[in-house]
């Protein structure tokens, strides 16, 4: 906006199914900055961390993520879209939650959640 062009990368597009239409229209008319602050409270970010601390976050997050159940990730990874009616995500979560109750993992998890201790993904990573 401030140097008079429209927001070419599909941020007019993505923005709003982050912030909602209203913030968007704020962030993307006015052209202001967003500080590491205030991209965390809108769900823009993460977290914030500081210069030094943000390779090490990063592998933290990446590693818990890595470490959750395989199948269950995936499945949850394809079943956000806000592109799909609410009728095909009913239905697609049910596939999925078929799938995820009969992988191994889910038996393993939950074993250890009753056992409290951390679960022992059988994995070659």
């Amino acid at each position: 906006m401030n140097i008079g062009l429209v927001p070419g990368d599909g941020g007019a597009w993505l923005l709003p199914r982050l912030v909602g239409e209203s913030k968007a229209k704020e962030l993307i008319l006015t052209g202001r900055d967003i500080d590491a602050d205030e991209a965390e409270v809108l769900g823009l970010s993460v977290e914030t961390a500081t210069d030094g601390d943000v390779v090490e976050r990063a592998r933290d997050l990446a590693n818990e993520l890595r470490d959750k159940p395989a199948l269950a990730m995936q499945n949850t990874k394809q079943l956000i879209d806000t592109s799909q009616s609410f009728e095909d995500y009913t239905q697609a979560a049910l596939e999925a939650q078929w799938k995820c109750v009969n992988d191994p993992e889910h038996t393993e998890a939950v074993d250890a959640v009753i056992e409290g201790r951390e679960p022992a993904f059988d994995r070659d990573y």
